[in-house]
């Protein structure tokens, strides 16, 4: 009887230390996404800064290095007239600054524009 409950008692441990274990794997994943949420809002808004007439900016991508606080984006941004570019970024948080742009897609390709 005695060894049922030891068991009982190590499995009850075992299954404690599994779920605190996966709570803190949980927290440290959405303090990531949290960064990288962020990121993107803030990038964004200086992207606003930089061109004029912007109505709208669709994150196609996204990528961080956690060595050197730099994010890169794939994005896709409409005007006030409707015409699109894509293009990719690199945004330093410390230093709130965007870096490197590189046009993609200068046109987007409409539906049935396709060869």
């Amino acid at each position: 009887m005695r060894k049922k409950w030891l068991w009982a008692l190590l499995i009850v441990i075992v299954l404690i230390s599994l779920i605190g274990g996966g709570k803190m794997f949980m927290d440290k994943r959405k303090k990531k996404k949290e960064k990288l949420e962020s990121g993107k809002r803030q990038s964004v808004e200086l992207l606003k800064k930089k061109f004029t007439d912007i109505k709208k900016v669709d994150i196609e991508r996204t990528g961080y290095n956690k060595m050197t606080g730099f994010y890169r984006m794939v994005v896709k941004m409409t005007n006030t007239e409707g015409r699109t570019a894509r293009f990719d970024y690199g945004y330093v948080k410390k230093q709130n600054e965007l870096s490197t742009i590189g046009l993609v897609d200068e046109k987007v390709p409409k539906k049935g524009d396709y060869n």
